[in-house]
């Protein structure tokens, strides 16, 4: 159109009148499909049915036990507990630590293990044993003073001058990166080499905001190897929890608000990531535990909205739910839920680990733990 077809007076003012009714338009329609988007993936329109094969008990003694990471070869369950509500408050409390169990064994209790720093409220941990035997724990710590940063440790056994032993945490290395600002998950690959999820990309509150709320990928993963931090994978929203396969050639990561899992291949020499597969799981995930078959045990949460009531108020518990992933050559293909609860036995999980029949399920608030035997079909039972 040239100047001289523009329409002059009246007729100019009703097409810039239909301009700005269209443009309007365009926006009203993608503001509702945005909104529409986030009640999706928040869980709105989600029903949640209680159910479960098998019996849980509740194990108590822990406020927040937000991961768990079960060492097979011993049949020990190392928790990570923090009192969440007490740090969002800017308080800390002598509770918060690492803490071991005996899986499948819940009244002999839980021990917390000396040997953390005195400013330590440990997130998402990973336990490693090597050919030598020994035990590496890896925790990330977000410290009231200070950055973040990630805390290897070796599980040792000390003997006492009575006679006896104890479990303790020798401390091994501390390390902490300006890409490193906002860790939620670690996976250990090696005794000082491991992989860590960011759960945004945004350094302000207003951009992690936006990040949630926009559904925006800017959260990404790094890797360490021994002496210097690289970013491993990027475009990522809300990447929460992190694991690797068995043989360690397939590395995962869950997305809390993606509601997807992502699969990359992992070069072992150099760390590199190549993503060769994303697979949908219809909640807001949370950490990832692998089985010995190398299936995917990942819990989540069904209603993200009523997640965010509940870490403002413990009287509106969160639901809960923990999937089980089957995998064919390192590549997820079916998922089936295995435990799922209004919230009533827990609420938050984020975390279900397994060895054999035995699921421990943790919660980011709640003041215990389940330990569930995996053994009939009919509705959680709590003894």
């Amino acid at each position: 159109m040239n100047m001289k077809e523009l329409p002059k007076g009246r007729s100019l003012m009703r097409w810039r009148g239909r301009i700005a009714a269209i443009v309007g338009g365009v926006v009203v329609v993608g503001a509702l499909a945005l909104g529409f988007r986030i009640l999706s993936v928040a869980g709105v329109f989600s029903d949640v049915t209680p159910g479960f094969g098998g019996v849980c008990k509740t194990v108590k003694g822990v406020i927040g036990a937000e991961d768990i990471a079960i060492d097979h070869d011993s049949g020990l369950a190392f928790i990570s507990a923090t009192d969440r509500r007490l740090i969002f408050d800017g308080k800390s409390s002598t509770q918060d630590g690492i803490y071991v169990m005996k899986a499948g064994y819940p009244e002999q209790g839980l021990t917390k293990l000396d040997g953390a720093p005195a400013d330590f409220h440990p997130h998402g941990i990973s336990i490693l044993r090597d050919r030598d035997g020994t035990l590496t724990l890896m925790a990330v710590n977000h410290p009231l003073k200070g950055p973040a940063e990630i805390v290897i440790f070796n599980v040792v056994q000390v003997f006492m001058p009575d006679g006896t032993s104890k479990l303790m945490l020798r401390h091994v290395k501390t390390v902490s990166s300006d890409l490193l600002f906002s860790p939620n998950d670690v996976v250990a690959v090696g005794k000082d080499r491991f992989y860590a999820t960011n759960d945004h990309g945004s350094r302000t509150e207003l951009g992690s905001t936006l990040e949630n709320y926009l559904m925006l990928p800017r959260a990404y993963a790094v890797y360490y190897d021994g002496a210097n931090f690289s970013v491993a994978a990027t475009g990522l929203r809300f990447a929460n929890g992190i694991n690797v396969s068995p043989d360690l050639s397939h590395l995962y990561i869950a997305e809390t608000i993606g509601r997807d899992v992502k699969t990359y291949l992992r070069d072992p020499i150099t760390g590199a990531l190549n993503k060769v597969d994303s697979f949908d799981i219809p909640a807001g995930l949370d950490n990832i535990d692998v089985d010995d078959a190398g299936n995917l045990w990942i819990a989540a949460h069904p209603k993200l909205f009523a997640f965010l009531n509940y870490m403002k108020d413990p009287t509106k518990p969160s639901p809960s739910e923990v999937f089980r992933v089957a995998v064919f050559d390192g590549i997820p293909h079916s998922s089936v839920p295995i435990f799922t609860s209004t919230g009533k036995e827990i609420g938050a999980s984020s975390v279900g680990a397994v060895m054999g029949d035995q699921l421990l399920i943790g919660s980011v608030f709640d003041p215990k733990i389940l330990d569930c035997t995996m053994e009939m079909s009919g509705p959680v039972r709590l003894d």
